[in-house]
């Protein structure tokens, strides 16, 4: 199959088309033509001059007449929205058209971070004043400090930036910023709540992400529902240093009111790529201005780029003739009577959507500062003594799995800060912090796994819940307050500390209430969160006091039966709310 193509592709993206095709391969990239082919007419005739059957570009307008008169067989745009191709017409003759979804996110999203670091630091502004100024001149150290005050510039971290649209550039643009410990407000109706979780984003809605931001970015797409979305009243919502940047569409801002913004320095400045009017030329109004970046369009427009979509339009050819669906095909259904196979994706740029994300324990400091509050509320209580017992809570990566933030097993928690605490995955090894996680993290690390629904857990080595696991004697029904609360609390057989006979052990006596002891050992006590771990651990020491007491006075007596089962069903009922 001949293949005609208009695209920029890489040169090993065109070897390897061409051991594929076995066939001739013309290649006319439009960034050495200088071309594009907007008249019918013209690209009709070229196809049939070279007797294509497989065409690739990336900005030629592909329309109902050149699909119809054609021979071609397979349609490839390297865009993310393959728009300028008539989809419908291909459908009539049977025709996949290939497209490359997130050809250009890492690209964007880069130029995204350069162009807030340059507007943040000044450095569009050096680089007028030192390279380009004929009046740059120091000659003397009064010289000297004119221009150090000029370029005085502000840092990232610490400050709060808002993106509006967290599809895929948006969320990439935020898992770099994350990195600079930045607070992150997002505005997007149709919200992404794993991601938003991963950069430890806010949802707000739009004014108050253009009132509360210092630096706003836009990443949205241009439709109906996003025309003049920032138009003038929420321009007059910046702060007066906001730092405004535009890489997605013209359209979703209103230009002559942020113009006018910029002009009249009621804003700090901007970055625009897109603009109304394109290409940019010498009458552009923002160029005259000193505090805005002007970019041509060319936020994907990267080595890197090319080769991504070159890669996705070959790939996807290869599967079509081995008779696959590829997953970047926008008609599959013309291909479902001719290929059964769904194929694997095509082109993978060993880049995990959810990685790439700085993690540091700060990430978990409201976890980690109540676990420090609950060990030292412990040791005040006599609950125990130095690092006798452990705290843990279920957290979530920023992939989206379960890890754990731990006590660690050598330091007094009296002296014990947020540096010293550990985070670990399911099967127990550390993942953050230099300490030692605790010996007994079996136990915990077991509770988690077998009972989804908790997310928080205590061990206490409390006096009276203590004295009780050694005597083997579990909390009877005998104080109606607790039973609501904690269900049952049976007592696990001993096992060696650390070991997973003693977490197996420790399992099976939990069951489905929220406490346990553990024989020789104390008590364990589980939550729905730290808050509520914490309150079952003073409700059972509490239950074991009383009970404890009561049995030096000889026969303890039980609630009546029928009140006994009545808690129960309480406790049922709220262990499900909880869920």
């Amino acid at each position: 199959m001949k293949a005609y193509i208009t695209a920029e592709f890489s040169p090993s993206a065109l070897k390897k088309l061409g051991n594929i095709l076995q066939d001739e391969i013309v290649y006319e990239s439009w960034r050495t033509t200088r071309n594009l082919y907007f008249n019918d007419e013209t690209l009709l005739n070229r196809l049939q001059e070279i007797g294509a059957e497989i065409l690739i570009c990336e900005g030629d307008n592909v329309k109902s007449r050149v699909i119809e008169q054609s021979n071609l067989k397979i349609i490839g745009s390297t865009r993310g929205d393959p728009n300028n191709v008539d989809v419908q017409s291909a459908n009539s003759k049977g025709i996949p058209v290939i497209f490359a979804p997130d050809r250009n996110t890492q690209s964007v999203a880069e130029l995204t971070i350069g162009v807030i670091l340059s507007l943040a630091r000044k450095l569009y502004l050096v680089e007028r004043t030192v390279q380009q100024s004929q009046e740059f001149a120091v000659d003397d150290f009064e010289d000297y400090i004119k221009y150090y005050n000029m370029f005085q510039g502000s840092e990232l971290r610490g400050k709060t930036v808002g993106i509006i649209g967290l599809g895929r550039i948006g969320f990439a643009v935020a898992k770099i910023l994350y990195a600079f410990q930045v607070k992150l407000l997002v505005f997007d109706p149709y919200i992404n709540q794993a991601k938003l979780r991963a950069i430890n984003g806010k949802s707000v809605d739009l004014d108050t992400l253009c009132s509360q931001s210092d630096i706003i970015t836009l990443h949205c797409p241009p439709i109906d529902e996003t025309d003049n979305m920032i138009g003038e009243t929420q321009i007059r919502l910046f702060k007066p240093h906001v730092l405004f940047i535009n890489l997605a569409r013209a359209s979703i801002v209103d230009e002559n009111a942020l113009l006018e913004a910029l002009q009249k320095k009621r804003i700090g400045g901007a970055a625009l790529d897109v603009f109304s009017v394109e290409p940019v030329d010498q009458d552009n109004e923002f160029l005259g201005l000193d505090n805005v970046i002007v970019t041509p369009h060319i936020g994907g427009d990267t080595a890197d780029t090319n080769h991504r979509h070159s890669m996705l339009m070959v790939d996807a050819i290869a599967q079509i003739l081995e008779n696959k669906i590829p997953p970047n095909v926008v008609n599959p259904e013309v291909l479902q009577n001719k290929a059964a196979i769904p194929a694997t994706p095509p082109y993978q740029d060993n880049f995990d959507e959810f990685g790439g994300i700085l993690l540091s324990l700060n990430r978990y400091l409201p976890e980690i500062r109540q676990i420090i509050e609950i060990c030292q509320t412990m040791i005040r209580k006599n609950y125990i003594v130095g690092t006798a017992g452990n705290v843990s809570a279920r957290v979530k990566l920023p992939n989206g799995t379960d890890a754990f933030i731990v006590t660690p097993s050598s330091v007094d928690y009296m002296e014990m800060q947020p540096r010293d605490l550990v985070l670990v995955d399911s099967n127990g090894e550390s993942i953050l912090g230099k300490r030692n996680p605790t010996s007994e993290r079996r136990v915990h690390l077991a509770i988690y796994r077998a009972r989804p629904d908790i997310k928080a857990i205590v061990h206490s080595h409390a006096t009276y819940s203590t004295a009780l696991s050694i005597a083997r004697m579990p909390i009877g029904p005998i104080v109606d307050e607790v039973i609501p609360f904690i269900g049952g609390c049976e007592v696990a057989d001993f096992g060696m500390a650390g070991t997973d006979e003693l977490a197996m052990n420790a399992v099976k006596a939990l069951g489905e209430n929220y406490a346990l002891f553990i024989a020789n050992h104390g008590n364990v006590c589980c939550g729905c969160d730290l808050s509520h771990a914490w309150t079952v651990c003073q409700q059972v020491e509490f239950a074991a006091k009383i009970q404890y007491k009561a049995s030096l006075l000889g026969t303890i007596y039980a609630l009546p039966e029928e009140a006994e089962e009545a808690e129960n069903e309480i406790f049922e009922i709220m262990r499900d709310m909880n869920q």
